[in-house]
């Protein structure tokens, strides 16, 4: 992400020091898992112990290995033997093939990513539900249907249905966090050629995942869970952006965001006051959306794989986690010092009176006796 729109939080799960510590933390689970196997000797206890007594990662000696074998993995597998120092280390990495370590830690760092967007979208509910607790909230707002004056409302509705949204999109990270529970340890073409079930499923369960079934990569279709639950966010943020953008319309004016002492909103035309985090949250909602077709078309692959998806995901997975915790947190900004014109709201609610009472109007005339389509026409015909 660029450092424009990067969100520290979310740079630190995917910093090269958490991607490589997530790795070593896997294959530590499976060195565990190995030791206590019954039926594979390999390591044994005393070996596991020299391992863990002097493993480390070396970011510098990985990036000098991973210059000549053009290959991050076994880089990675390298880094860690060379810090062992007798012949205990050759078991690391024992029986795996790269995306066991890839892809199990892909999922553990999406799972760290979720867990942030629940928190930033927290912060965001909190923040709107204050603003649902002020004076202002019982005011009067036109509520409009295909951009024409429909019926009053409060602003405290508009609220609710803001509030709904968020909700639904921080239920929907919860859920996928919770079913991104799975991980993989069975070997080049997931045949556990070296590797045992057993051995698989024990590693897992230590990282609070369990086994599913694979070829050489988690199918990705697994992966989508992911970039959904972030939609819902993604969605219910635009939502509300697009609203704040309409109602801070010239002859609307009915609530803004922040406009700080000393912004400013134009180079040629100083009198400019631009909704420019609404907008910003607008285009990036739209980068968003194209992450969720490249994340679609990366569950195809050839046969047992290929490498056509992992090139875009270092990109989609922690883009999608900085766009979202980005986007909620200068949502939080607005509703924090947001701009409720209830003056001017009550303006345009009471230019439209008539017209937005009409359905009271219809309504009364058929309590009278009045057929519903006569009741109808008649009032419309008063409110022309």
């Amino acid at each position: 992400m660029i450092p424009r729109y990067k969100v520290k939080e979310v740079h630190d799960i995917w910093s090269t020091d958490n991607k490589l510590n997530t790795w070593l933390k896997v294959e530590m689970a499976h060195l565990d898992a190995l030791s206590n196997s019954i039926t594979h000797k390999t390591i044994t206890k005393e070996e596991l112990s020299i391992v863990k007594s002097h493993i480390k990662v070396d970011k510098k000696r990985w990036k000098e290995i991973e210059e000549e074998t053009r290959h991050d993995v076994q880089a990675f597998v390298q880094m860690l033997e060379e810090s062992i120092p007798d012949s205990s280390g050759r078991w690391i990495h024992y029986g795996l093939t790269s995306s066991d370590i890839l892809d199990t830690s892909l999922v553990l760092m999406c799972k760290e990513s979720l867990q942030t967007i629940v928190d930033y979208a927290s912060g965001t509910c909190y923040h709107l539900n204050k603003l649902m607790k002020l004076e202002s909230a019982s005011h009067e707002i036109l509520a409009r249907t295909h951009g024409k004056a429909a019926e009053v409302q409060s602003y405290y509705n508009v609220y609710r249905r803001w509030i709904r949204g968020l909700r639904r999109g921080l239920d929907a990270v919860v859920e996928a966090k919770k079913k991104m529970n799975f991980g993989k340890m069975s070997g080049p073409v997931g045949n556990y050629t070296t590797n045992s079930p057993g051995i698989e499923s024990n590693a897992l369960r230590s990282l609070g995942l369990y086994p599913t079934v694979c070829s050489q990569i988690i199918p990705r279709d697994m992966f989508l869970d992911y970039f959904y639950a972030i939609l819902k966010v993604m969605l219910a943020v635009e939502k509300i952006a697009y609203d704040i953008r309409i109602y801070s319309m010239d002859g609307i004016n009915e609530m803004s965001e922040p406009f700080r002492k000393g912004q400013k909103g134009s180079s040629a035309m100083p009198h400019k006051k631009n909704p420019v985090l609404t907008e910003n949250i607008c285009g990036l909602s739209r980068l968003y959306k194209s992450y969720m077709q490249t994340a679609i078309e990366n569950c195809q692959t050839l046969l047992e794989r290929d490498i056509s998806h992992s090139c875009t995901e270092r990109i989609i997975f922690k883009d999608a986690a900085h766009i979202a915790c980005y986007t909620l947190s200068k949502l939080t900004y607005i509703f924090k010092d947001m701009n409720i014109n209830t003056d001017f709201a009550q303006k345009n609610v009471d230019n439209f009176r008539n017209k937005v009472s009409s359905q009271n109007n219809m309504n009364d005339l058929i309590k009278k006796g009045v057929s519903r389509t006569n009741a109808h026409n008649i009032t419309q015909k008063e409110d022309n």
